[in-house]
């Protein structure tokens, strides 16, 4: 997936959110109190369904901005343990 350099985040009203770069939205966030739905459209604009639901905004907040800050990072020297992408 291509790497986001930045994103900001759209209320539009209650329950309703979405999070994308300057091209489009990476993330919505839809539902309501106890039961929200967050839909990666990174995933969408390649035909597969993707969604994980979550209790509030703000762990739905905490998941996508995990998604989107990851950094791989590999210290020098570090040994590194590679696997198959379909493991």
């Amino acid at each position: 997936m291509k790497l986001c350099k930045g994103f900001s985040i759209w209320w539009r009203n209650p329950g309703h959110w979405d999070i994308g770069d300057k091209e489009k939205r990476i993330f919505c966030i839809r539902g309501k109190p106890g039961k929200y739905y967050v839909r990666d459209e990174r995933l969408a604009s390649e035909g597969l369904k993707s969604g994980i639901t979550f209790n509030t905004v703000g762990l739905c907040m905490t998941y996508i901005c995990d998604e989107l800050m990851f950094e791989l990072i590999v210290a020098k020297g570090q040994k590194v343990t590679e696997i198959e992408e379909w493991n």
